[in-house]
């Protein structure tokens, strides 16, 4: 699964880089946890690219509402089809969530440690998502997002048998694309990333819990 990411960047970077428009500042942010507020790229009704903040843990339009138990993070890349809290999303609401790496715990016994998974480079990246639009009483409204999740790669596999789904800048169009109904062509976007841009460092326990949020949380544990 992923639980915690980073997005450090300015917006207008993620904005340059995904070929969308923000109107809006965020701080960097270095320990993103469930229900709080992320980045992330949608196309608009236009047609164009947008980054907007929304709520991560998927809330289905169908459902009583953020306390209705749906803590939905994360999304089986084998089930996006078939389950009903992602089958529609999966049509018509797909979205990239930028980052610059996401981190996972490494279990030994009692103790768990945690690494931060990034592109060799240092480079933002794009995970593959999904959003929906929760609408409750009173004009209330939700925008939330999940991040799809399928088996982990080989450099990945020693740290957690999960890994989210990479999607390559070549495939950003065809993946946002709300009219792209190619579900065979989208599913074979589903893939496990190639290990070969990869690297993961141990990095400090204060990434355990979500009051911490600073540059030092990603920075290596001293040997």
């Amino acid at each position: 699964m992923c639980g915690r990411f980073v997005q450090c960047s300015d917006p207008d970077i993620y904005a340059s880089h995904f070929d969308a428009v923000t109107l809006f500042d965020a701080k960097p942010r270095y320990n993103l946890a469930p229900t709080q507020q992320v980045l992330v790229v949608r196309k608009t009704e236009e047609g164009g690219g947008e980054l907007v903040p929304l709520r991560w843990g998927l809330i289905p339009s169908w459902s009583k509402g953020p306390d209705s138990g749906y803590s939905m993070i994360n999304a089986r890349a084998e089930t996006l089809d078939t389950k009903p809290a992602y089958r529609n999303a999966f049509k018509h609401r797909r979205c990239l969530i930028p980052t610059e790496g996401f981190y996972e715990w490494k279990a030994a016994g009692k103790t768990k440690t945690p690494f931060l998974i990034r592109r060799a480079d240092g480079e933002p990246f794009g995970m593959a998502g999904l959003w929906e639009r929760w609408h409750g009483k009173d004009d209330e409204t939700i925008e939330s997002c999940t991040i799809i999740v399928t088996e982990a790669n080989a450099l990945i596999r020693g740290l957690h048998d999960r890994m989210p789904i990479i999607i390559s800048p070549a495939d950003y169009a065809a993946w946002l694309n709300p009219e792209n109904k190619d579900r065979d062509a989208l599913r074979g976007l589903l893939r496990p990333a190639d290990p070969e841009p990869w690297m993961f460092r141990e990095v400090s326990r204060k990434v355990n819990s979500p009051n911490n949020d600073g540059p030092e949380l990603i920075e290596p544990v001293a040997a």
